[in-house]
């Protein structure tokens, strides 16, 4: 595996596009990995039957896999050096079977508070259907150069 480039806070702009994002298709492969890593068990998570009976258009993403979804997009741009230190998302529509959700993210705004180097980003996950399902905000901590 190549390592990530480390990214530093004098590299990164107001405005500028996260160049990690990716999309993954939600197969029932990619169901059965999210329910038994989470654990999370619910039928609306695995069950399509049940998903049937409560009125739903079958089964979805849990909120967990939504949080590591987005955590690697982050985490796959700032390096081994950044942290992030705070991540708010919103599930606002579902993601399901059958559904690719892309994950993408932008820098809204770059500052120093104290000694940490901060970046605020907007991070979402979104599909062809119905655009951004999942919208975020999240700070990171990132090394500047020395």
């Amino acid at each position: 595996m190549k390592p990530r480039k480390q990214l530093f806070w004098e590299d990164v702009a107001e405005g500028q596009e996260l160049p990690t994002s990716y999309t993954m298709p939600i197969t029932w492969t990619k169901i059965a990995h999210t329910v038994s890593g989470t654990r999370d068990f619910n039928p609306q998570h695995h069950d399509p039957d049940y998903c049937r009976e409560m009125g739903y258009d079958g089964v979805f993403v849990m909120l967990n896999f939504y949080q590591a979804l987005l955590g690697r997009l982050v985490s796959d741009w700032i390096g081994e050096e950044g942290f992030l230190s705070k991540l708010h998302l919103e599930m606002r529509k579902m993601n399901m079977l059958y559904d690719t959700m892309t994950m993408k993210g932008k820098v809204t705004r770059k500052y120093v508070q104290g000694a940490e180097h901060l970046v605020d980003l907007d991070v979402w996950i979104e599909n062809e259907k119905q655009g951004v399902t999942t919208p975020a905000t999240c700070t990171v901590i990132l090394p500047v150069k020395g």
